[in-house]
């Protein structure tokens, strides 16, 4: 299989595993609340995480800048685990998931901002496609 063929099954994955994963966030934040879904949620990843980085790690030496940025990297997504937990506690999962997902707009201003990575055309109508699918979306919801 093509790297590139790969990379977007992969991410295919990944898209269908977050929309599984918020709305087993829902189900649980009902249930546990959602600072124990979160704690619980991490604890159950950091098991799954060391069964799975045994076996599989990069055989190379750790660097300090990088763990830096893992860190960072820990802090941004607990973050938004955490106030997703909140926020699906308060509204319906559907709008609270849409409005997460418009995610890729940071990390497409961030790219183009700081690593100074450029849009094609083509980019530029994907963006406002999602854009106008998303608009549907929240337009067609109840109110909240």
């Amino acid at each position: 299989m093509n790297a590139s063929y790969a990379g977007l099954l992969l991410a295919l994955i990944s898209m269908i595993t977050m929309g599984i994963s918020s709305y087993l966030y829902k189900r649980s934040t009902d249930i546990l609340g959602p600072t124990n879904t979160t704690f619980f949620c991490y604890f159950f990843c950091l098991a799954i995480a060391i069964v799975v980085w045994l076996p599989f790690r990069e055989k190379q030496y750790l660097q300090v800048d990088g763990l830096l940025w893992t860190a960072i990297l820990a802090i941004s997504i607990f973050v938004s685990v955490l106030t997703f937990n909140y926020a699906v506690k308060l509204i319906d999962v559907s709008v609270g998931t849409t409005i997460r997902s418009l995610g890729f707009v940071v990390t497409i201003f961030l790219t183009v901002l700081i690593s100074q990575e450029g849009l094609t055309t083509k980019d530029w109508w994907a963006i406002v496609i999602v854009f106008t699918v998303i608009a549907v979306v929240l337009f067609g919801t109840k109110s909240l």
